[in-house]
Order: structure tokens, then C-alpha cells, then sequence
């Protein structure tokens, strides 16, 4: 082969190089591995078990225009892992410098950097990364109300997933320390980390039938976070991911969106939120932080039931404290032990004499039937209808066998307004309400084992409610297979 023709087949081949690298094809396999480097940094955190080198040298390789901002950013995020602030502020402002490559990255470092020059008290730094973003249209505006409200610990763990870092227990100890309350109020701080001789201590000079713990009373707080605590972290970690989910859906105008475009938007916020807190570990770290470690419920629900019995010895009257629950309903202590099924609490304040029949309210009650007639009626927000609507029944249960007398008038009450009685209300709620065959006999097993309870404490199997009887209801009628079936359509069969 001449020079020429040697010539002539280098330039072929850089001609083919270069239309190789400008082809979409090229492009696009390019994005995809950029793509596949970041998510492997980012979200499945290669560099716990991996040399990170090859990974920057790849960066370079297929994206060399960009390089300078992604290797930076990719080291920054690298050393925040490894709990080494000095050198990720060193990456974080490197990548900044180069922040015109971001391109469609430019949101999520604008987050992600901003948060963390706030949490490392760089508020000069973090600043410059969000009016960048502002001026990208990434981002809105700041302003002082933005900054009285920010809370620069909790939003570094949330944008910072405490299972990233390498040495994952000192992350933890780091989060848990952040995210400890620092109050002033010592009967609240007594009640969240239970101790008798603390809340006793800090009682001495307070009116505890008036005292009010951040809007609530105490009583009703040392039941609140009783539940909290005997839920565990797994279950706060839960409730916080949906408390998000919800909140962040009612911020959004959804008034005009399809039922699809509805679904969308509450699996994104949801997935977005369950990786936030649960997945991440942020929610155990923040249940840790507040109240205490999962080997450590068991004592702290000794001594928070002492607390409690201390509070109600004090109090003259439990009800005299109550709250809005929404709907035009109220809660007194009694009623917020009924929804968290806390059954010991629950005995304690009716033998201090709180009311079990009082009518906090009412709410709309309806079932649809086969033939889509609608069937309505309201329920009364009292006791024993709590129970039965948060499945309380442990609580149900011992107020049944525990206090019959003071069910009893409760068993037959109907008024105009409300023409059921609790033993429909519960036939509906769990026989009729069953999702499912799993479920149905699950609820079936439930309803046999309480149905004589309630006929202990006076219900009547053919007294009518707006719905038939309980006995049409439980199919205990001649005629009983044809009218449910007329009634809801369900195959149901009880012994």
C-alpha cells in the first residue's frame, strides 16, 4: 500500500470515527452510560465496594466536555460519603465552576449542593448555587420566610440518605444527634423519652388539668406518643412517608387532573417518599432521635404507662380536655386511646369516670346497594363507634366484658339522625366492608368471637336500623341468602 492510499484510509476511518460519534446512536449510548455512572454513584453507592478511579477516568472517556463538572460532582458526593466536609466542599465548589455542563442535571445539583453548604454553614456558597438555579428557571426565588422555616439538618439527611455513607454507624449516631430535639419544656421532654422521675419533677409546679404540651394536654400527649413508641421505627417510618405523600399531594392543583394523571402523581410522590424514609433509613434515625431504639420500647412503655397513671391519679376531669379531629368531631383522651387500641389506657380513664356515650360529633355513614340504591345514615363519634371504625378490637373487647352496664344503653340507642346500631355498624364495617376471601374470613372470625359479647350487653338480633337487622345482616334469616345477595351482592355463610 502507497502512502497515499494509507493517507486516504486514515482519513476514511477518522471521517467514519467522527460520523460514528456524532450519530445518535453514539450519543445516545453515551447519555445512557453517564445515565448508568450517576445512578451507580448516586443511588446504588458503587463506591462502598468499588475503586471510584475507573469510574472518573469513564466519565472523562465518554463525556469529555462535561467532565469537569460531573467527576467534581461525583467526588463531592464521594467524600459527603465518607464524612469528609472539608474535601466535598472543595468538589462541590469545583463542579459549581463548571455547572454550565449540568445541563439537564442542573436541578439536582442546585438541590443537592445547596443543602449542603447550608448544612455546613456555607450560607455564601449556597446561595450563589441556588441563584444560579433561579436563573435557569430550575428553581423559585428565596426569600427571609424561606430561611426562618429551613431546617439545614433535616433537609441534609433527607437529600443525604443515611445508608450512603461508608461508615453507616457513625452516619447514624451523626443523624440521631441532629435530629434530637432540643426543648426547654421538660414535662414534654419527660414524656417523649419516658421517665417517671422527670415528669413527677417537672409536674411540681404545674396545673396538669391545664397545662398544655405544644397545643395538647398531657395526658393526651403521653397517649399520642405511646402509640407512636409501641409502633416502632418501622411503622413511624411508614406514617412519615405517607404524612409526606398526603401533604405533598394537597400542596399540588390536582382539581383539574384526570383519574390517571391522579394515580401518577400519588405513586411518584409516594415511591419518592417511601425511598425517602423508609429505604433510606431517615425515618428509623428520626424514630431513634425522638423517642428511642427499638430494643428500648418495652422499658419505655413501662414507664410511660406509670406516667400516664400518674397523670390521670392528678386530673379531675378526663374529658375536659378535647381537640378537633376533622369532620366536626372531637377526641378527648378516652377517645384517642379508642383509635389507637390501647385498651389499658382505655379502662383506666372510664374507671376515672371519662364518658363513653357522649357524641363528639357525628359523620356520614352510607353502603351502596346490589342495585345501586344508596343506603345512608349517620354514625355518632361516640366510644364504642371509635372503636369499631379504627378496629380497636382489644379495646372493644374489654369494654364489652370489662363494663357491661355502661354499654348496655348504648346497644339499642338510634336516634332520626342515626338509625343503626353498633352491632350493624360492625357487621357492615367488617363483613361487608372484607376487600377480599382472605379477608372476609378473617373479619368473619372477629365478628363470631365479639357477637356475644354484644348480646351480653342487650343487642338485639331483630331490632331495625336503616340497613335491616343484625340478623338479616348475618344471614341467620330463612330468606337470609337471597337478601344479602339482593342487598350487596355477597356469598356469605356464618355458623
Amino acid at each position: 500500500m502507497t502512502k497515499a492510499e494509507k493517507n486516504t484510509e486514515n482519513q476514511t476511518q477518522n471521517s467514519n470515527s467522527e460520523k460514528i460519534e456524532n450519530s445518535f446512536e453514539y450519543k445516545l449510548a453515551k447519555e445512557q452510560t453517564l445515565v448508568y455512572i450517576w445512578r451507580s454513584v448516586m443511588q446504588e453507592y458503587i463506591y462502598k465496594n468499588q475503586d471510584m478511579q475507573k469510574f472518573y477516568e469513564q466519565t472523562k472517556e465518554i463525556a469529555p466536555a462535561r467532565s469537569d463538572f460531573f467527576v467534581n460532582w461525583l467526588k463531592a458526593f464521594v467524600a459527603t460519603a465518607e464524612l469528609d466536609f472539608n474535601a466535598a466542599t472543595e468538589f462541590y465548589k469545583n463542579a459549581f465552576d463548571s455547572i454550565s455542563q449540568a445541563e439537564e442535571y442542573t436541578g439536582r445539583f442546585v438541590q443537592q449542593a445547596f443543602t449542603f453548604f447550608m448544612y455546613t454553614e456555607n450560607k455564601k456558597q449556597a446561595l450563589k448555587v441556588w441563584e444560579y438555579g433561579v436563573s435557569k428557571k430550575m428553581v423559585a426565588p428565596l426569600d427571609e420566610n424561606f430561611f426562618k422555616n429551613f431546617n439545614e439538618k433535616e433537609q441534609f439527611w433527607t437529600q443525604f440518605a443515611p445508608k450512603m455513607f461508608k461508615n453507616e454507624k457513625l452516619a447514624e449516631e451523626k443523624a440521631i444527634a441532629d435530629y434530637k430535639p432540643n426543648t426547654k419544656d421538660k414535662l414534654l421532654s419527660a414524656i417523649q423519652n419516658p421517665d417517671l422521675k422527670k415528669f413527677k419533677t417537672a409536674a411540681k409546679n404545674e396545673d396538669l388539668n391545664t397545662r398544655l404540651i405544644e397545643g395538647i394536654s398531657p395526658l393526651y400527649f403521653a397517649i399520642q406518643t405511646k402509640s407512636t413508641i409501641k409502633g416502632g421505627s418501622s411503622s413511624y417510618a411508614k406514617g412519615m412517608a405517607d404524612f409526606r405523600t398526603n401533604q405533598l399531594l394537597s400542596s399540588f392543583d390536582l382539581s383539574r387532573a384526570s383519574k390517571e394523571r391522579l394515580e401518577e402523581a400519588f405513586l411518584t410522590v409516594s415511591h419518592s417518599m417511601k425511598q425517602t424514609y423508609i429505604e433510606s433509613g431517615l425515618g428509623k434515625i428520626m424514630f431513634y432521635a425522638y423517642y428511642c431504639r427499638d430494643e428500648e420500647i418495652e422499658s419505655k412503655l413501662n414507664e410511660l404507662n406509670k406516667i400516664i397513671d400518674f397523670i390521670i391519679g392528678s386530673i379531675k376531669n378526663p374529658d375536659e380536655f378535647k381537640i378537633n379531629s376533622g369532620a366536626k368531631m372531637s377526641n378527648t383522651a378516652l377517645y384517642l386511646a379508642a383509635e389507637t387500641d390501647d385498651a389499658e389506657t382505655a379502662k383506666k380513664l372510664i374507671q376515672k369516670g371519662a364518658a363513653t356515650n357522649k357524641a363528639n360529633g357525628r359523620a356520614d355513614f352510607s353502603f351502596t346497594k346490589k342495585d345501586g340504591t344508596k343506603v345512608q345514615t349517620s354514625i355518632p363519634n361516640t366510644f364504642i363507634y371509635r372503636l369499631i371504625s379504627f378496629h380497636s378490637w382489644n379495646t372493644l373487647e374489654m369494654f364489652l366484658t370489662d363494663f357491661p352496664e355502661i354499654a348496655k344503653p348504648q346497644m339499642t340507642e338510634k336516634t332520626e339522625t342515626s338509625n343503626v346500631t353498633p352491632l350493624v355498624f360492625l357487621i357492615l364495617t367488617l363483613v361487608y366492608g372484607s376487600k377480599n376471601e382472605k379477608v372476609f374470613e378473617q373479619n368473619k372470625k372477629i365478628t363470631d368471637s365479639l357477637l356475644p359479647l354484644f348480646q351480653k350487653c342487650g343487642a338485639k338480633l331483630e331490632q331495625n336500623t336503616a340497613f335491616g337487622t343484625a340478623k338479616e345482616l348475618l344471614g341467620l334469616k330463612k330468606r337470609s341468602k337471597a337478601l344479602r345477595e339482593d342487598l350487596f351482592g355477597k356469598k356469605l355463610a356464618f355458623k
